[in-house]
């Protein structure tokens, strides 16, 4: 049986714990306000999205960072997805500056033209 390793804080022995290396369970999420593209189908309905130009919105602290509302041309919230489905069906076409998450104090997205 492995021992756990302890180190003494204050005088009393307690488990030796790292920080995670890892901020997020899954990859660093894109930021918002970028543009990805559907490249390919993974069921009948996305058949008809194949090239369709997405941007995607503000995160929901309710959903978390896994949650990716994609935003479409009207800048209406549309639809979600997680980071492995963008990673497998979609083409990120330009990375935004973005540096708020959750977009507070922010303006609601416009038309695309």
């Amino acid at each position: 049986m492995k021992t756990i390793k302890r180190r003494k804080i204050n005088g009393v022995l307690v488990p030796f714990t790292l920080k995670p290396r890892k901020k997020y369970p899954f990859r660093t999420p894109i930021p918002p306000r970028s543009i990805v593209k559907v490249k390919t189908s993974p069921s009948k309905r996305w058949r008809e999205n194949i090239g369709r130009r997405f941007r995607v919105g503000y995160y929901s602290w309710k959903d978390g960072l896994d949650c990716i509302w994609l935003v479409n041309e009207v800048g209406k919230y549309e639809q979600t997805i997680d980071h492995d489905f963008l990673q497998k069906y979609f083409e990120i076409d330009t990375v935004s500056k973005e540096r708020s998450l959750y977009g507070r104090n922010r303006p609601q997205f416009e038309p695309v033209n």
